[in-house]
């Protein structure tokens, strides 16, 4: 078992249901499954930018049928890239955006989402992509096993784009049940060679509709070995949809979490922080 240290840290107003979340320079970049646009909070002055992904007027609350589902951001050279989870047709997109312009371009996933389906066995009701990473080269998408299959995979994505020129593979992990109720990803960032993740538990096995939240557990990936290392419980009540690396030394990492409360009616975000005692090096 692992010593953490689990924290309330921030509260930002004016996004709902944040679900994906990156941290550079004392600065949040985040995105909602909720809404078309890419939060930017400041944290020394505590102020919030807000760009448009779509080139639409930015909505805080789109309705489920219309929207993207974001629920993964990842920052790549100069670029940050959101994706939609894939799990209905109209969640088939991404979007690029330049770190400095903030420009955003549409990216059509469903060939890539309906490639992994196929390769995978995967049924429409069991795609449910919750996080992307880079390890060397290649991409990470992480599928979040809230659906009948239960399948928690990583697909490794390689070459030129996510589009047509690329080739995969796929890993499968068999996560622990939390409360009774089996777990899913629900984010993931990677240091050297190890994935940590957040896992959720809801209590609805439905890649569309939301259950009662039944906690978040903490765990990581040896990614050389494709070996579950470890896995902690750190909540029995909250939803932890994005993590990200804010500070770290040879023995311990200190992480933001962001939270899905499932509330549309709160038009604020809480941020967490995770403080992990790893004990040895991180490889």
């Amino acid at each position: 078992m692992k010593k953490y240290l689990l924290s309330s840290w921030l509260k930002i107003s004016g996004i709902i249901a944040a679900s994906g979340i990156g941290y550079e320079n004392n600065q949040l970049y985040l995105v909602s499954d909720n809404s078309n646009a890419l939060y930017h909070y400041f944290i020394e002055n505590d102020s919030l930018a807000s760009y448009s992904l779509d080139n639409l007027a930015i909505n805080h609350q789109l309705k489920k049928k219309e929207k993207y589902d974001l629920e993964s951001l990842l920052q790549y050279e100069n670029t940050w890239y959101a994706f939609g989870s894939g799990s209905k047709k109209n969640r088939n997109k991404g979007f690029m955006i330049n770190k400095f312009s903030k420009f955003s371009t549409e990216i059509n996933l469903e060939n890539l989402y309906t490639e992994m389906k196929s390769f995978a066995e995967l049924t429409d009701k069991d795609l449910n992509i919750e996080a992307v990473c880079t390890y060397n080269d290649d991409f990470v998408f992480i599928n979040r096993g809230n659906g009948p299959k239960n399948a928690n995979y990583l697909f490794v994505v390689q070459g030129k784009n996510f589009i047509d020129e690329f080739n995969m593979y796929f890993f499968e992990f068999n996560l622990p049940k939390l409360n009774g109720v089996s777990t899913g990803f629900s984010d993931a960032t990677i240091v050297n060679n190890t994935l940590f993740f957040v896992a959720t538990v809801e209590d609805k096995n439905s890649t569309y509709e939301d259950g009662t939240v039944k906690g978040s557990l903490f765990g990581a990936i040896d990614l050389k070995k494709m070996k579950l290392l470890y896995t902690q419980p750190i909540s029995n009540d909250y939803k932890f949809e994005g993590i990200t690396v804010i500070k770290q030394d040879k023995k311990t990492i200190e992480f933001a979490l962001c939270y899905d409360n499932d509330e549309s009616n709160i038009k604020e975000t809480t941020i967490y922080k995770l403080q992990v005692d790893l004990k040895n090096k991180i490889k």
